[in-house]
């Protein structure tokens, strides 16, 4: 009677602690599906994003740049060396805009891949409740970080992208007026 009894006491032991277990993965799965919604935010807002239409207008201002370097020796007015000085700095953001692209792309990647080690070791009951708030709390900060620094890539982007729109045609006009003059119709007197 007392090993049928020490039996039926470990079989309730057994499911009881079982059931406990997974209704702490559940939670613990839960908890993590709660910072992958973060990282969904984070891949739609880079998806938004023109990483090629960031190398272009680079490529674009650099290339005006160049133009000028190599055919004005004078200085610009007033006014046009503002616009084009304006037009020169939209570069500056352009870059910081890309590199930030760059910087929150790879972190994304590393975030994905790590929330989901950490979902595998969860459904393996690796950790402890300790071990397993530890590393959660690390990778809920992290996260936090990262849609931060999608938040400031995203105002970069769209300021960049303001200020390009603005000052390219101040720009292109001003660059067209010196074309005129350097290439003329008049012909150049021997």
């Amino acid at each position: 009677m007392k090993t049928v009894a020490a039996i039926l006491y470990i079989a309730f032991l057994t499911v009881s602690i079982t059931s406990c277990n997974s209704a702490t993965k559940k939670e613990r799965l839960e908890r993590i599906d709660s910072l992958g919604i973060h990282l969904n935010y984070v891949e739609e807002t880079i998806a938004e994003l023109d990483s090629v239409l960031i190398e272009n207008r680079i490529a674009d201002i650099n290339q005006t740049n160049q133009w000028l370097g190599d055919n004005i020796t004078d200085t610009l007015a007033r006014v046009e060396g503002i616009a084009i000085g304006d037009f020169f700095r939209t570069g500056k953001f352009l870059g910081q805009a890309k590199s930030r692209y760059n910087e929150v792309s790879k972190e994304l990647r590393f975030s994905k891949k790590q929330l989901e080690t950490l979902r595998n070791d969860v459904k393996n009951s690796f950790y402890s409740e300790e071990e397993f708030s530890g590393y959660f709390n690390t990778e809920s900060q992290s996260i936090a970080k990262l849609v931060d620094a999608t938040d400031e890539l995203k105002s970069k982007y769209e300021m960049s992208d303001t200020r390009f729109t603005k000052f390219k045609p101040l720009a292109k006009g001003i660059i067209d007026s010196i074309k005129t003059v350097i290439y003329g119709s008049e012909p150049v007197s021997k």
